[in-house]
């Protein structure tokens, strides 16, 4: 009997310690604040800022609500993308560009009581960068933009002085961090874009026809030098033809000088020639010793008609 007792006391004392667990469990939530990695919390005491941002992973004491509350936030680097806003050049065209920007929460209270969320957050910086996009497009022509030479474009200079210009007023306006700013997409009405093909296939034709003229002027100065250099080469040879002539007109006229003084030794020398050419080609020729100038084989020449008179 004592032992039933016992059992049913324990039973009606179970849901009491739970519920005095689950009571000191929420309390404990409430006076324990964790934040983890990468985020940055701000208490507040009836709405007001109580003390210093916390920045490092941990627990923290505080006061349970609605004493104080403990508002979270992620300290790590947000990516926004801009959409396609169209805005006017310095020279009045019209364009499309779209930003995208990298930043991060640097002031946490600044933060809390100017903006509060995130999305709140992105918009507000979608308008302050379209406003410096605006400011800073209108400050530079067309072609800085879109250019068939690279070294004419200045994308770059443009999203620097976008940042430049909207990362102060981040940071003074929302507690926010600006690390980046870039174009992420550019584009053209099609009227625009249109104009700005047929420009690009003028100045591209125009270049081939420079290389063109370059080309011709270049084949020129190759025949020209060609045809001079044949010019000369023409005048060198007719040059030593002239000189070859007339040393072979003045040895000619020296054996005709010498030939008319001994016809007979030109004679002697004649048969010799033809005696040569005839008899060099294994040729059988039959004919009399008296025949001329085989009449050299019959018997050897005087002395006198060896030597000349």
């Amino acid at each position: 009997m004592n032992s039933g007792t016992s059992a049913g006391a324990a039973v009606r004392r179970t849901p009491a310690a739970l519920m005095i667990a689950a009571v000191l469990l929420l309390l404990l939530t409430q006076l324990v604040m964790v934040v983890r990695e990468g985020e940055v919390a701000v208490v507040t005491t009836f709405g007001r800022v109580a003390s210093a941002p916390r920045t490092r992973a941990g627990l923290y004491l505080r006061w349970p609500w609605p004493i104080q509350t403990a508002h979270r936030f992620d300290a790590r680097v947000q990516v926004l993308e801009g959409g396609h806003e169209q805005t006017l050049t310095r020279d009045g065209r019209p364009v499309t560009i779209a930003l995208f920007a990298t930043w991060r929460v640097a002031d946490p209270v600044r933060f809390l009581e100017r903006v509060g969320t995130f999305e709140r957050a992105r918009r507000n910086l979608n308008g302050l960068l379209g406003h410096w996009r605006n400011a800073v497009v209108g400050r530079h022509e067309f072609e800085a933009l879109v250019h068939p030479d690279p070294a004419a474009l200045k994308l770059d200079a443009i999203e620097s002085a976008i940042a430049a210009g909207a990362a102060p007023e981040a940071r003074e306006r929302y507690g926010i961090e600006l690390t980046a700013v870039g174009i992420r997409a550019l584009g053209l009405p099609p009227a625009i874009l249109e104009r700005v093909f047929e420009r690009m296939r003028a100045e591209r034709a125009a270049l081939a026809e420079t290389y063109r003229a370059q080309g011709d002027a270049e084949a020129t100065r190759l025949r020209a030098e060609a045809e001079a250099r044949r010019e000369q080469m023409l005048a060198q040879a007719e040059a030593d033809a002239l000189r070859l002539r007339a040393e072979g007109d003045a040895a000619a006229a020296e054996a005709y000088r010498v030939f008319e003084e001994d016809p007979e030794l030109a004679l002697f020398l004649r048969k010799l020639q033809v005696f040569e050419q005839t008899l060099g080609r294994r040729a059988t020729v039959i004919l009399g010793t008296e025949t001329p100038p085989f009449d050299l084989l019959s018997a050897p020449p005087t002395r006198g008609d060896a030597q000349p008179k």
